[in-house]
């Protein structure tokens, strides 16, 4: 993690860098990402990462702009897609809304995907919402 932060917080910002996201992950990836939901443990690929608060260590929270606490994920994307990196703190069921959005958007296109509805659901028991 580098030291300078874009924190985005406007709601077009955040869909943005959401879009961005799941760019990365929709297809091969987006189970993978959705078992690691559900053990709140991050993931990425490449220059974006969803990270909770367990993925972090003392000098990577000491970056950050402010703290991410236990109910937030932390979206982040990186150099050499923008050169100040770009985050964003989701409370866990805005978060949840875009994987949800996502998932469905999934599954329209590969509907024999049946797991991912699965694990959808684990990701929503694991994050109490």
């Amino acid at each position: 993690m580098s030291r300078e932060y874009q924190v985005n917080e406007s709601k077009e910002d955040i869909d943005k860098l959401m879009v961005i996201y799941f760019n990365f992950i929709n297809g091969k990836y987006l189970e993978k990402a959705l078992k690691s939901f559900a053990e709140r443990k991050g993931y990425g690929q490449e220059i974006v990462f969803a990270l909770f608060q367990s993925d972090l260590d003392e000098y990577d929270m000491a970056q950050l702009p402010r703290l991410l606490d236990e109910k937030h994920v932390l979206i982040e994307l990186g150099y050499p897609a923008v050169k100040i990196e770009q985050i964003a703190f989701l409370d866990f069921k805005t978060f949840y809304d875009y994987l949800d959005i996502n998932v469905h958007k999934e599954m329209e296109k590969k509907p024999e995907k049946t797991e991912l509805i699965d694990l959808l659901a684990e990701v929503k028991r694991s994050l109490c919402i």
